[in-house]
């Protein structure tokens, strides 16, 4: 799926993956980044079906043994 403008414009812009992944880890949600072809920037995402989640949420999703 492809950003649009209008949505591209409202999202926070991140300069890189890096500072994008620090504050996803830190949401309460599960979050992902992604690099906009619009600004070139990096956005946030929700939408994390059948993409690969960051190594943070993959090991919050691990049962405690």
């Amino acid at each position: 799926m492809r950003t649009r403008p209008g949505v591209c414009q409202r999202k926070r812009r991140y300069a890189t993956e890096a500072e994008a992944l620090a504050v996803a880890a830190r949401a309460e949600v599960t979050l992902r980044p992604y690099r906009c072809p619009l600004c070139r920037h990096y956005h946030l995402t929700g939408r994390t079906k059948g993409m690969r989640l960051p190594a943070f949420e993959r090991e919050r999703r691990m049962p405690r043994s």
